[in-house]
């Protein structure tokens, strides 16, 4: 009992190590990929988008408010 008891806690313990690993790996790459700017703004002549007001029902299926 006492042998199972050890090889259960060593077992434990191997776990708690790999998740940290894991975990600390994890959060390297998570701050690794914020660094990368994906979306600079463009440079030179770039079209313009415009921020055009949706609706309020102009996502609702099938257009039902609509009439349709």
């Amino acid at each position: 009992m006492e042998k199972h008891l050890k090889d259960g806690m060593k077992l434990f313990i191997w776990f708690m190590i790999g998740a940290c690993f894991f975990t600390g790996c994890l959060h390297f790459m998570y701050r690794e990929f914020q660094e990368i700017h994906r979306y600079d703004p463009p440079e030179g002549p770039a079209v313009k988008v415009m921020n055009q007001e949706v609706p309020l029902f102009d996502w609702f299926p099938f257009d039902f408010m609509k009439g349709e």
